[in-house]
């Protein structure tokens, strides 16, 4: 709790900083569009022990917002929907499997530092993010061996009143605001009228637990999921943005020559 309210006081003077740089900076606006590879951190040494998580690509997409001085320093900010996917296989004695696809909307700011070089600029960046859990569904494969056979187990993610079917998962006080920490860094090129393209790799962290230890159950088939977990996301990215002054004085000008 004590290191959540760290983090939204950061986000608190990120946003003082960017207020003070936009008096003397220049602001841009853009999209961005990328894949993302998601691995799961479990809390617990059984689940350690026992399972098996391995990166599972995702996607996101969602639009952008830079305050960035002339020398060197800039707020960057980001309003995103991505893609988090979850794999997740038993090494013991019973074969299981577990993949998912959970939805979020991301909102990510950070501190950027901008280094010059004659055909493109470099930054790096890191500050907090805090996402919302929309919805999910996935899939449970399990061997059952008094019928020696694999059954497959198709749900969507329940957030509400438990629903005493095989097609929802229920899941008990999930965490739907998660917090996170994201750093990286990439490259950028000027374009012609203060447009800018932009490669955007960034690692981020999760802080809090998408829920429960075993707070997930489907009714009547007796599987369960453990949401005492983090989510560890790498991303890679491009990004369309361009200059919103420098725009609107182009603008002025093809005007006024007609």
């Amino acid at each position: 709790m004590e290191t959540n309210k760290k983090i939204v006081f950061f986000i608190v003077f990120l946003f003082f900083t960017g207020s003070y740089l936009g008096g003397h900076a220049q602001t841009y606006f853009g999209i961005k569009a990328g894949v993302n590879a998601t691995k799961v951190s479990f809390d617990s040494e059984v689940y350690k022990r026992f399972y098996d998580s391995k990166f599972k690509p995702g996607y996101t997409a969602g639009a952008i917002f830079l305050i960035e001085n002339k020398e060197k320093y800039g707020l960057y900010a980001e309003f995103l929907y991505s893609v988090k996917n979850k794999s997740v296989v038993s090494n013991a004695n019973d074969y299981e499997t577990n993949i998912a696809s959970y939805h979020f909307l991301d909102f990510p700011v950070m501190f950027r530092m901008k280094f010059k070089k004659p055909k493109y600029n470099w930054f790096l960046q890191a500050g907090p993010e805090i996402s919302y859990w929309l919805s999910g569904s996935g899939k449970f494969d399990v061997y059952e061996a008094d019928r020696d056979e694999l059954s497959s187990y198709e749900y969507k993610i329940n957030f509400g009143e438990p629903k005493n079917t095989t097609d929802y998962m229920n899941v008990e006080d999930a965490n739907r605001l998660q917090v996170g920490l994201a750093f990286g860094g990439g490259m950028t090129w000027k374009l012609k009228n203060a447009n800018f393209l932009s490669l955007d790799m960034r690692y981020s962290i999760g802080h809090t637990f998408m829920g429960g230890y075993e707070s997930g159950s489907i009714p009547n088939i007796g599987l369960v999921d453990n949401f005492e977990y983090t989510n560890n996301v790498l991303s890679v990215s491009a990004v369309y943005y361009f200059d919103i002054l420098e725009k609107m004085k182009l603008s002025k000008n093809k005007y006024k020559k007609r």
